[in-house]
């Protein structure tokens, strides 16, 4: 008994998963595009949030090349 709920529960997981990669795969690229593109204005009025921004478009831009292989 305890086995089916293990096994339901690893299923349930799996699905959650599957579902934030899913949106993941999507928003990656959209937020990489968005901080490269605004990331210069940014800096113009404050260089340290731009330097932030400018990390968060790499680290997107990172993440959209593993999701997307």
């Amino acid at each position: 008994m305890l086995s089916i709920a293990l096994q339901g529960l690893k299923n349930f997981g799996s699905k959650i998963l599957h579902g934030v990669t899913s949106a993941a795969k999507q928003v990656a690229p959209v937020l990489h595009k968005v901080m490269g593109a605004v990331a210069p204005t940014i800096g113009a009025i404050n260089p340290t949030a731009g330097m932030i921004a400018r990390g968060v478009g790499g680290a997107a831009g990172m993440a959209n090349k593993f999701l997307n292989r």
